[in-house]
């Protein structure tokens, strides 16, 4: 019966990746006609536009996106049950710190800035805020 639900829960997973990954590839790919198209004036603010003028104040965004990819694409899975709503308000509090420290910084970061904080992003939300299975051999 465990072996089962690891199984449908398995399946649910890889579902979702699909999802997830195909309204992402959509995102990407309306954004890119957009450009394209010209219609990335005032009028209808892309992706692609609103990151490139807000970057900096936007780090924080930087750092989601890294917890996020890293959450739904590399989780962790440990066989110990425990709680995770301490990771939860850990990783919360940095993104918090980084909106309010966003504000300060220059305009100009380095992009090696943007990709540090993006895989600080996935490994905090990797190892912080793990998802927990119970094993077949604890029930």
């Amino acid at each position: 019966m465990i072996h089962l639900n690891i199984k449908k829960n398995q399946k649910a997973i890889k579902i979702a990746k699909i999802v997830i990954a195909s309204i992402l590839g959509l995102m990407i790919l309306a954004d890119i006609i957009l450009v394209k198209l010209g219609m990335s004036n005032d009028e209808v603010p892309t992706f692609s536009k609103v990151i490139k003028q807000n970057r900096t104040s936007l780090i924080w965004l930087n750092f989601l996106l890294g917890g996020l990819v890293s959450k739904i694409f590399y989780n962790r899975i440990v066989y110990v049950k425990r709680t995770e709503i301490s990771g939860v308000f850990a990783f919360m509090t940095v993104i918090l710190v980084l909106w309010v420290l966003g504000q300060f910084l220059p305009n100009k970061l380095d992009n090696m800035v943007h990709f540090a904080v993006m895989l600080g992003g996935g490994i905090m939300a990797r190892f912080a805020w793990p998802q927990f299975v119970v094993s077949e051999s604890t029930k």
